[in-house]
């Protein structure tokens, strides 16, 4: 005891150096794993919450707007059944699924269906990833990315395609509308101007482009050209706010501009505007039309 005590005397102040550091290293030690684990669950909270709000189907991605719980549970269920009924080859019920307007306007006929989306899309089995994105009165619309099923097909990585369906209520049930198809809006909007009689029948909706079906009825006495393609941007919509989105004259034939006198004439003409559903067109400017005979060609403003 005595020698303890004696070598205690003569290495004190060195005993309590070693002491005081060994504590300080420890209680340093604490601070850091406190505040880590803090740090950590801030993180871990602050993600769950934006990835909750984020991935919510009752919420737009695009607007933030909510919608009713059981519409967004009827149209995910819809959606659901839809690549439940495609994975397990029920190519009639998958069918059934689809809106009047789309099976008018991109598949006629289940035929149709299963040549120009079933074999593309359900190579193989198929999972997906919906979110809401954007939603009005009368359609929701879901971004939706296609993947291979990874647990079906043993697959380590995956390309998805991403597409855009649309949820309808049509006659007392929720449909479908695919391949980026929005639906059909009437417009039936008339103008006569030097002979030219031009009506606006109605546009059909993408969520890249809109394509305008378009009578125009010559009177002039002579031959008519609907578009010279001189100047490409001689034909585009107008909104509210003055921005334009101009035709893709490339996609019309020249003879598709011709129209004999006397002779009503239909045309599609596809335009660059995607999907805005609260910013509304205002008109739609035909440029560079030419009367056979006449020099100059002119312009016809129909309002919408």
């Amino acid at each position: 005891m005595n020698g303890i005590i004696r070598w205690y005397n003569r290495n004190r102040k060195l005993f309590w150096i070693v002491i005081l550091t060994i504590i300080a290293v420890i209680t340093l030690i604490q601070i850091l794993n406190n505040y880590y684990k803090n740090n950590t669950k801030d993180k871990s909270s602050s993600t769950n919450v934006s990835t909750t709000t984020y991935n919510k189907d009752n919420y737009s991605i695009v607007t933030g707007k909510e919608i009713n719980e059981t519409v967004s549970d009827k149209s995910v269920d819809v959606i659901k059944s839809f690549f439940d009924y495609c994975n397990s080859k029920d190519i009639d019920n998958a069918y059934n699924l689809l809106s009047t307007d789309c099976k008018e306007e991109l598949y006629p006929t289940q035929q149709d269906f299963i040549k120009k989306y079933y074999n593309r899309i359900f190579t193989e089995k198929r999972n997906y990833d919906s979110n809401l994105w954007i939603t009005t009165s009368t359609v929701n619309i879901y971004r939706v990315k296609i993947i291979a099923d990874l647990l079906a097909t043993g697959q380590k990585e995956y390309m998805s395609i991403e597409d855009y369906y649309s949820v309808i209520y049509e006659n007392g049930e929720y449909k479908l509308s695919i391949s980026s198809y929005i639906g059909k809006k009437d417009i039936n909007s008339v103008k006569s101007q030097d002979g030219i009689t031009i009506n606006i029948k109605n546009k059909k909706m993408y969520m890249d482009y809109e394509i305008y079906e378009i009578d125009v009825q010559n009177n002039t006495g002579t031959k008519l050209i609907f578009n010279t393609k001189n100047n490409t941007d001689s034909m585009y919509l107008q909104d509210e706010n003055g921005l334009k989105y101009i035709a893709f004259l490339n996609e019309i034939t020249n003879n598709e501009l011709e129209i004999s006198n006397g002779i009503t004439k239909s045309l599609k003409i596809k335009f660059n505007r995607g999907y805005k559903p609260t910013i509304k067109i205002k008109k739609i400017v035909f440029g560079d039309i030419n009367i056979a005979g006449k020099e100059q060609t002119q312009n016809i403003e129909v309002e919408l």
